[in-house]
């Protein structure tokens, strides 16, 4: 169902969101207005009761869905700092626009938050009266309006959760829509709740009403189903915007901030990765992972979508593209690291032999983990083979022995790890027959070449991590 929406229009790059307007507040400005308070001190008022300290993921779920799409501009009509605080946590590099001066400052790099009605913070800009609806409508020189003009002239619209009952939208809509005879692009409303009010209302506009409960019928409950449809647009989209965005990760045109994964991201890689080809997945993998900042609760997810996407190789190419996303992986935690380079080597299975005697040579380096360990990670890796449910190949034979040839003596391993890399080893090979000399055999006769000087040596706690890596 969702194809004959997004894919039909190109939402990724033109779509303006609009974030639903706040419940009651009407109410409450007529209220406090009865009671005679000034603006500042009104706005003060609204500010205890709206503003908060920390962004919530669970909370603000349709704010960090709305960001992670990553479109150019974010309309909303809402006068609270919710969507401020979740760019600030996260890091995501934004443009508040509430004035014709903020316009002037805007870069390339920046997504614009344009807020419709004003800010809290600035008490002289908030669109609260009647007056101060009639001012705006009036007001046909006002950057915020004629901005929106532009949009709704040049871009498909998408409004998320929003009721399309402002007077002043409402205006532009019919006064646009009439003086291009109704040519304006098309735009799209996903209602939070659908109602037959809302539906004569979009047909009005000639906007096109998305029911999240129908589109999601297995889902009975309408806040269910409008999150769970909300998550499925972004996955959508991001998919859609995979290619560019890896473009301008290596040929960058300014200077890019520092991103941040979230779980929402994280949720979405894991769908991708499970529900897609390795190629979409692996592409996906890099644009939410590369150069990002993972927390260190998030590291372990990560590293099982790393996982699922090495059990999706089926070529040179593949294994090639995976060791290259760790190239800018931030993985902090050691025991991580391990099991992502015990994991990069077991893919060297489905790599082709270079040599009828079945040789290949997969480089592989990560950061801090020193060669001296790759010879339990890659006993590790034959491990991983079989509970993959593949069998052992020359190729990944003939790469065993060159990482074990190169890893620490096996000889002043603790015994604890000796009898964890020996049996695999000796599984693989008898598994799967090569003219090679054992791998183990080998770095020992080699040894005693003294052209052939080991300094690859495991520390005291290079032994604790191993012991409990293999252990896990």
């Amino acid at each position: 169902m969702l194809v004959k929406y997004y894919f039909h229009l190109n939402l990724f790059y033109s779509a303006i969101y609009f974030v639903p307007i706040l419940p009651h507040v009407s109410s409450i400005v007529q209220f406090l207005l009865c009671l005679k308070l000034g603006r500042g001190q009104f706005c003060e008022f609204l500010k205890s009761k709206l503003e908060i300290s920390e962004f919530d993921d669970d909370k603000g779920y349709t704010h960090l869905t709305l960001m992670n799409m990553g479109v150019p501009a974010i309309y909303t009509t809402n006068q609270d700092n919710v969507m401020e605080k979740g760019y600030e946590k996260y890091g995501k590099r934004y443009r508040k626009i509430i004035q014709l001066e903020d316009f002037a400052e805007t870069k390339l790099s920046e997504q614009l938050y344009i807020k419709f009605h004003g800010d809290l913070g600035s008490p002289e800009t908030i669109v609260f009266t009647t007056e101060d609806y009639e001012k705006r409508m009036n007001e046909t020189q006002n950057a915020l309006n004629i901005r929106l003009r532009s949009d709704l002239l040049a871009k498909n619209l998408l409004f998320v959760g929003y009721s399309f009952r402002d007077i002043n939208i409402q205006q532009m809509f019919a006064e646009l829509n009439e003086a291009f005879f109704g040519k304006l692009p098309v735009s799209y409303m996903i209602a939070y709740k659908y109602s037959e009010e809302l539906q004569i209302l979009c047909d009005e506009y000639g906007i096109i009403l998305i029911d999240p409960l129908k589109e999601c019928p297995a889902i009975e409950n309408h806040e269910t189903a409008f999150k769970h449809f909300l998550k499925r647009v972004l996955e959508e989209a991001r998919i859609k915007k995979l290619d560019n965005e890896m473009k301008e990760f290596f040929t960058p045109t300014s200077s890019r901030p520092v991103k941040v994964v979230n779980k929402q991201k994280i949720e979405l890689l894991e769908e991708i990765v499970n529900r897609n080809s390795f190629s979409v997945g692996i592409k996906a993998f890099r644009q939410i992972c590369d150069a990002s900042n993972i927390p260190s609760d998030f590291e372990k997810r990560i590293v099982n979508a790393f996982i699922q996407l090495a059990k999706s190789v089926n070529n040179d190419k593949d294994t090639e593209s995976l060791n290259a996303a760790i190239f800018n992986l931030k993985i902090s935690e050691p025991l991580n690291k391990l099991e992502i380079l015990s994991t990069l080597m077991a893919t060297a299975n489905v790599r082709s032999p270079k040599c009828k005697y079945g040789s290949d040579n997969f480089f592989i380096r990560i950061q801090v983990i020193s060669q001296g360990c790759y010879i339990v990670a890659a006993a590790k890796a034959i491990e991983k083979v079989y509970s993959w449910g593949w069998k052992p190949t020359p190729s990944l034979s003939s790469n065993i022995n060159d990482w074990i040839e190169y890893g620490a003596n096996f000889e002043t391993l603790p015994e604890q790890l000796q009898q964890y890399v020996l049996p695999w080893v000796n599984k693989m090979r008898n598994d799967c027959k090569t003219v090679a000399e054992h791998p183990i055999k080998r770095q020992q006769r080699l040894l005693e070449y003294s052209s052939f000087v080991s300094s690859k040596s495991l520390n005291e706690n290079e032994v604790k991590l191993l012991c409990e890596f293999i252990s896990e």
